[in-house]
C-alpha cells in the first residue's frame, strides 16, 4: 500500500487517524491498519474505495454505539466533516489532470496510485462525468501513447483491466426494470471495447437494460441474441471500417429485424449506406438521450400499431359473428345447415333422377 493511497483514503474519507513523530512523520496505529485491511477486501469484491470507506466506518460507528464506547473522539463519528474540512478544493482536481495523473499511474503500473486517482474522479463527480471527461479522453490518450511508441501491450492490457473492473461494478443493475433493451457488441477482430462499456455504464443509469456481449463477437452470435432479446437497438462499435465493411451484409439483414446503430472511429458515410445502420458520435451523453428518445417513440409507434390492430380484429370479429347470425337464420333445412342440407338436395336430385 503506497504511502499516496493512504493519504488519500486519510484526507477524503478520513479513514486513517495517525499520529506525528517527532520528526513530523505519519504513525498508523492498529486501527488504522484494520480498516485499511477491510476496504482493502471490500475493494477485490469491486466496492469503490469511497463506498468500503464508508462501509467499514459505518459499521465501526454501529459497533462502538453497540457497545456503549462511542465518544466524540471516534473517527467514524466526524466523518462527514473531515472529508468537508479536507475537501475545500484543494483536493478537487480538473479532469485534464486527473488524465494525466492516471497515465502516469498506467506508466509505471500502479495500480494504487491510478485507484486513488479513479477514487477522486468518481468522488468528485457524477458518474457521467466521471466517464466522459475523464476515462473517455483517458483512453484516447492511451491509444495515442501507444501508436507513438510511449507505453507498450502492458500498459494498456493493464489500463483496460483496471477500467473494466471498476466499470464492472457500476453494471450490476443491467438486468433490472422494465426500461427498453440494448445489445452491444464489437463485431469480429475488433478487441477494445472498453469506450463500449462506458457507453452501457451510461445506459444502464438512465433505465436501459443491457446485454452486453463484448469484444469480438461474431455476427451469427449477436444475431441469435437479437433474436431472442427483441432489443430496442442494437450498438456495435469498431475502430476500423473493415470491421463493419466485412461483415455488411449480414448487419444489414440484422437491420431488417432489429434497429442496428455502429459507432467509433470505423463509422463513416459509405458505412452508414452499405450496412443501412444509424450512427452514434462520439458525445456518449448525447447519445444517451439519442437512444432513449428513439426507443420511446419506437415503442410509442408499436403501442398505436397494437391498438390500431387489435381495433381492427374486434371489428372484424364483430362483422363475423353478425354475419354468422344472419346466415343461421337464413341456412337451416330440416334442422340441418347450407352444407348438410346442400349435400341432402343432391342426394335428392340424384334419387330423383331416374324418375325424370
Amino acid at each position: 500500500m503506497s504511502t499516496h493511497v493512504l493519504r488519500a483514503w486519510e484526507s477524503r474519507y478520513g479513514l486513517l487517524t495517525p499520529s506525528r513523530s517527532s520528526g513530523g512523520y505519519r504513525l498508523y496505529g492498529v486501527d488504522d491498519e484494520r480498516r485499511v485491511r477491510e476496504v482493502l477486501s471490500l475493494r477485490d469484491q469491486g466496492v469503490s474505495a469511497m463506498e468500503a470507506a464508508r462501509q467499514v466506518l459505518a459499521a465501526e460507528r454501529a459497533g462502538a454505539q453497540a457497545t456503549g464506547e462511542a465518544d466524540g473522539d471516534d473517527p467514524g463519528l466526524d466523518t462527514g466533516s473531515r472529508v468537508a474540512a479536507n475537501g475545500d478544493g484543494s483536493l478537487r482536481v480538473d479532469p485534464p489532470m486527473l488524465v494525466t495523473q492516471l497515465l502516469d499511474a498506467i506508466t509505471a503500473l500502479d495500480e494504487d496510485r491510478a485507484h486513488a486517482v479513479l477514487d477522486t474522479a468518481f468522488l468528485d463527480r457524477s458518474v457521467e462525468s466521471a466517464v466522459v471527461d475523464v476515462l473517455v479522453p483517458f483512453f484516447v490518450k492511451v491509444g495515442e501513447q501507444w501508436e507513438l511508441g510511449r507505453i507498450g501491450i502492458a500498459q494498456e492490457h493493464f489500463a483496460s483491466s483496471l477500467v473494466r473492473r471498476r466499470l464492472g461494478a457500476l453494471s450490476m443493475t443491467w438486468g433490472l426494470g422494465t426500461g427498453p433493451v440494448a445489445v452491444l457488441a464489437c463485431p469480429p477482430g475488433e478487441f477494445h471495447d472498453i469506450i463500449l462499456l462506458s457507453f452501457g455504464v451510461l445506459l444502464g443509469r438512465a433505465g436501459w437494460r443491457v446485454r452486453y456481449l463484448g469484444p469480438d463477437t461474431p455476427i451469427a452470435s449477436l444475431t441469435a441474441a437479437a433474436d431472442l432479446t427483441s432489443p430496442d437497438a442494437v450498438v456495435l462499435a469498431s475502430r476500423r471500417p473493415s470491421g463493419f465493411r466485412a461483415h455488411a451484409k449480414e448487419l444489414r439483414r440484422l437491420g431488417d429485424r432489429h434497429p442496428v446503430w455502429v459507432a467509433g472511429r470505423g463509422t463513416t458515410p459509405r458505412i452508414l449506406e452499405e450496412i443501412r445502420a444509424y450512427h452514434l458520435g462520439p458525445d456518449l451523453v448525447a447519445d444517451v438521450q439519442q437512444l432513449t428518445e428513439f426507443a420511446r417513440q419506437r415503442r410509442r409507434a408499436a403501442g398505436e400499431r397494437s391498438e390500431a390492430v387489435e381495433q381492427e380484429h374486434g371489428e372484424r370479429s364483430d362483422a363475423q359473428r353478425n354475419g354468422s347470425v344472419n346466415g343461421r337464420q337464413a341456412e337451416p333445412v330440416n334442422g340441418r345447415v347450407n352444407g348438410h342440407a346442400a349435400h341432402a338436395t343432391s342426394e335428392a336430385r340424384s334419387d330423383s333422377e331416374p324418375h325424370a
